[in-house]
């Protein structure tokens, strides 16, 4: 059923031909009706005025649109050529954006992941480009939703300030050394042995693409060598097998050792430091 009103497509009829002309969505498989529900969501997204309607979907960067549209379907062929096409340009972006080459990378994987959509509901797949209306070039739209993932990421890091704040006053009381405290060593003790549990519950491929990317820092096309997978598929099962991770710590901190979720928090703060040494010991080397 097509989102956009028939009253409008016959009203901005010129407009949406034209539309449909410069997107080149055949070449994606992407019909015409489907130019035309983007561009009518697209007006109501941004609250076009009537009058604005057809300058609004002239300027729109259709072959952008047409090629989100088509990614939205999970179709490997547009898929491929989206990841060969802005993979540099959004690596280099997020390494600007988030100041370090770990954290960008990251932050770059877990946006591949979104766009591509991991989560499936009602039989489909949502991906985050399903907000992507053509407005502005994909790769400038992608830039403004990793810095806003970034600043996200930035304000839940600064959720924890007050837990430390916390955690300092409590250990200053009974110890000068408050961050050597008993207290530290057994939560860091505590995630380390969440940690070690939640990596050897991997599966083993899933296991061992991870110490490919974490303790040997192989790049996705060089994983996607090693494994025999597209590297669009390391970075989906990669970001997969971090949510896994996440959910499976949290669960032996919570119902193995009671914690709550502010003293889970603290866990994640005060073994920061230590994390990588686990991750290295528990992950299997490469043969």
């Amino acid at each position: 059923m097509s989102d956009a009103p028939a009253g409008f497509v016959a009203q901005h009829a010129r407009a949406l031909e034209r539309l449909c002309k410069r997107a080149g969505a055949a070449r994606w498989g992407v019909g015409d009706e489907s130019l035309r529900d983007a561009a009518y969501r697209g007006t109501c997204a941004a609250g076009v005025s009537e009058a604005g309607v057809d300058s609004f979907i002239d300027a729109l960067h259709a072959e952008d649109l047409s090629l989100a549209l088509a990614c939205q379907n999970g179709e490997s062929a547009p898929w491929e050529h989206f990841i060969t096409s802005f993979r540099p340009q959004l690596y280099a972006a997020s390494r600007a954006i988030a100041g370090d080459e770990a954290r960008g990378r990251e932050l770059a994987d877990s946006l591949w992941a979104e766009m591509y959509g991991m989560e499936v509901r009602d039989g489909r797949r949502r991906s985050i480009l399903s907000y992507f209306h053509g407005r502005s070039s994909l790769l400038t739209w992608m830039r403004a939703v990793l810095a806003q993932r970034h600043v996200d990421y930035i304000r839940s890091q600064s959720r924890i300030a007050p837990l430390d704040d916390h955690a300092d006053q409590v250990a200053t009381s009974s110890d000068d050394h408050g961050e050597e405290s008993g207290e530290r060593a057994r939560y860091v003790a505590m995630l380390g042995q969440a940690l070690d549990g939640a990596l050897k519950s991997l599966a083993p491929r899933d296991r061992m693409r991870m110490a490919y990317y974490y303790r040997h820092d192989l790049s996705l096309k060089e994983i996607g060598r090693v494994m025999d997978e597209h590297e669009s598929t390391v970075s989906r099962r990669l970001a997969r097998t971090r949510d896994e991770l996440k959910r499976e710590i949290e669960r032996a901190l919570h119902d193995g050792n009671q914690l709550s979720r502010e003293q889970i928090l603290l866990c994640y703060d005060w073994a920061a430091g230590d994390l990588q040494i686990d991750l290295s010991r528990a992950l299997p080397d490469a043969k």
